[in-house]
């Protein structure tokens, strides 16, 4: 699947689309969880969390009002690696889009009101995942894997997140977000001309940076093998297997298909340990391939407190009979086909465009992970994929909540 793109000195990337007169903007930054200390975490979620609420020049209300009256959505997502801000709206309200986008990141104003409201929903968000277990195990499983900053959740804790003041996040935004060294691009998808490109570079020339000090910081983080059960006083276990994986790169896209194979409702795990063996509610498989250093593979069960040690047992066995059997050529068809159609349909909306082009870009990948995506899960053989499977030799980390 060919998709093209237009690059503007390495700071903004454009993937036309002018089929439909919508416009979805970007702006991404190489700032996020790895940056924090734990006494400090959640930071970094919090301060993006609230800075799309309202500038100085507005109020809560009239800003709120503003964005409905020209149709625009704006929103931001954080993770461990990299930060955001997405703007959405229909084309002809360009100026007005572009004005509100740089509004945000230059006349910011961290409202006591508005900091206490990200605070309550994150705080909220937190309590909710604690509640409930296959939750909190998807999580939290990375705890008995990453030594390091990945071990943490990007919310933070409410304890870290009641201690953050307003100047707190107001440093972390100047000395942080903003800093020249810090990695800023903007990925456009959707309808746009050359009016809107010149007045994109017009207003965030300045504030763009390709140059970034962070990248051998990000790779210097340790794996531990360990075990830990985490009580939450309830009826359910969740039971996690990890294993190290390939980071993000055009290898990583095979390890797609060998993901596909242990995940799905038709793979290994759910046929063979829920339905044959009726050992788990719910059971499947989370590739992480972050950016850097090294990724991670996951198997998530969830059984009675009852069949606990019979279905970490039947979990052991299903790795060791992959490790000495490998998979079928039905398996890897099926694993294809469905990835296949995934990546090909969530490729028609403009906000997954965005998204892997700004990864693209941020990450350094070259640019055949994504136009190349396709045709490399359609040329993976058995055999590459069997080779992968000597990720499972190494001694699991195994992380269980009950």
């Amino acid at each position: 699947m060919e998709i093209k793109y237009k690059n503007i000195e390495n700071k903004i990337f454009i993937v036309q689309d002018n089929s439909i007169p919508i416009t979805y903007i970007s702006i991404l930054f190489l700032v996020g969880n790895y940056l924090e200390k734990p006494n400090n975490m959640g930071i970094n979620n919090l301060c993006f969390k609230t800075i799309v609420r309202s500038t100085k020049s507005m109020n809560y209300d009239s800003f709120q009002y503003y964005l409905e009256k020209n149709s625009v959505s704006l929103s931001s997502s954080t993770g461990n690696f990299s930060s955001g801000i997405s703007i959405s709206f229909p084309f002809y309200n360009y100026k007005k889009a572009v004005d509100i986008l740089k509004e945000v990141l230059t006349n910011y104003k961290f409202r006591y009101e508005d900091i206490d409201e990200s605070k309550r929903d994150l705080i909220n968000s937190i309590k909710i995942s604690r509640d409930d277990v296959w939750t909190y195990l998807y999580e939290n499983a990375d705890t008995v894997f990453y030594n390091s900053f990945l071990s943490w959740d990007t919310r933070g804790t409410p304890k870290t997140l009641k201690e953050i003041t307003r100047n707190n996040l107001i440093s972390w935004m100047e000395s942080k977000v903003l800093s020249k060294n810090v990695k800023k691009i903007i990925v456009v998808s959707g309808y746009c001309n050359e009016n809107l490109e010149k007045y994109l570079y017009k207003h965030f020339n300045k504030i763009l940076q390709i140059d970034h000090n962070y990248y051998d910081m990000m790779k210097n983080f340790d794996i531990k093998t360990s075990k830990k059960t985490k009580n939450l006083g309830k009826k359910e276990t969740g039971i996690a297997f990890v294993y190290q994986a390939p980071s993000i790169s055009l290898e990583s896209i095979k390890f797609k298909i060998l993901n596909g194979i242990l995940s799905s409702m038709s793979g290994r795990l759910f046929i063979n340990i829920r339905e044959k063996k009726e050992l788990a509610y719910a059971i499947t498989s989370v590739y992480d391939p972050i950016p850097f250093g090294k990724g991670n593979i996951k198997l998530l069960m969830l059984t009675s407190k009852e069949k606990k040690k019979e279905a970490i047992n039947a979990l052991k066995q299903e790795i060791l009979n992959i490790i000495n059997n490998g998979f079928n050529k039905d398996e890897l068809e099926t694993a294809k086909n469905y990835i296949i159609g995934l990546f090909a349909s969530a490729l028609q909306k403009r906000s997954f465009r965005n998204a892997i082009l700004a990864k693209i870009k941020a990450y350094n990948l070259p640019d055949e992970y994504l136009t190349k995506h396709i045709d490399i899960i359609k040329k993976t053989s058995i055999d590459e994929i069997n080779d992968l499977r000597n990720v499972f030799k190494t001694k699991e980390s195994i992380f269980i909540v009950e």
